[in-house]
């Protein structure tokens, strides 16, 4: 900059506009394409992910389906073949999993359905398999969901048999497996709770007895 040009003054406005610069028909439809295709993209994630219930409501009933959904209490109970104490999944961090693998009908294999209890599984005697080694005792637990606080539902119980992944309303009404890919997780997810809760009680016993031996 010499003395006589005014420090106020950008040297390099000319640039700014550049009339060489030109916006064709072209660049403004390409545009437009990538904004509409995003647009696009993103409803078809959105319903991608949404939990597809038709199948499932028509199975569990709209009262169980809604205090899947809403109940704010939930407990798992032990039921034939299980031994662990009663606990609660309320403030789980887990749940919302276990609510989504109970509620999305891909889950399911809905040409095993039947007409039976799935406690009844748990009658059945282990077998062996193909080396002769013997087969998991079928086990049978119960989710307990509830909503004492606002009632808008009454509880739903639903039973789970985690060996073959078979569940079912607690009225032994009827009774349908999972897919083979949700099973291992469904029965992964219900065994570190049931694990959970053999630790408190293990914890509550522990206390217990050192209590009793400081009275003593």
């Amino acid at each position: 900059m010499n003395e006589n040009e005014s420090p106020a003054v950008d040297p390099h406005a000319d640039k700014y506009n550049d009339p060489r610069v030109v916006v064709t028909r072209t660049q403004v439809l390409a545009l437009v394409a990538i904004v509409v295709v995003g647009a696009i993209a993103a409803v078809v994630s959105i319903y991608a992910r949404k939990t597809k219930l038709e199948k499932t409501t028509k199975f569990w009933g709209p009262d169980v389906i809604t205090a899947i959904q809403l109940g704010d209490h939930v407990e798992l109970i032990p039921g034939p073949g299980a031994d662990f104490s009663q606990v609660e999944l309320t403030a789980f961090p887990g749940l919302g999993h276990l609510r989504k693998a109970l509620l999305e009908e891909n889950h399911y294999q809905w040409a095993t359905v039947e007409d039976f209890s799935v406690e009844a599984l748990a009658d059945v005697p282990a077998t062996e398999d193909f080396a002769g080694e013997p087969n998991e005792q079928p086990m049978v637990v119960r989710l307990e969901f509830s909503d004492p606080h606002y009632k808008r539902v009454p509880p739903a119980l639903i039973d789970v048999e985690l060996i073959s992944g078979t569940v079912g309303p607690a009225d032994g009404s009827q009774r349908v497996k999972v897919t083979d890919r949700v099973r291992p997780a469904l029965r992964h997810q219900l065994g570190l709770l049931m694990k959970v809760s053999e630790m408190r009680y293990s914890q509550r016993n522990h206390a217990a007895n050192e209590e009793a031996a400081t009275k003593e």
